[in-house]
């Protein structure tokens, strides 16, 4: 049996920081929450699309590495990607 929090899960987890915090993203449900709910930077075309792809996962009309992918751009344009 799959837990909830399963659905979803990232191959390999996206390293953010976020004001002196380091968070480890390993899942399209965190992704989501991050990018409604602690993203430093306002509205922009990538993070609609983050929030979109994050959507479609959960709503199970999308793999997981759709929202890793536009979770990594929106990232990036943030400035927040910890390479």
């Amino acid at each position: 049996m799959t837990c909830e929090r399963d659905v979803g899960t990232f191959e390999e987890p996206v390293t953010v920081l976020l004001s002196s915090d380091k968070v480890s993203v390993s899942s399209t449900r965190e992704a989501a929450e991050m990018v409604l709910y602690r993203w430093p930077i306002g509205e922009t075309a990538r993070r609609i699309q983050a929030r979109m792809a994050c959507m479609m996962v959960l709503g199970g009309g999308s793999s997981p590495d759709v929202a890793r992918v536009a979770f990594l751009s929106a990232a990036k344009e943030a400035k927040i990607l910890n390479a």
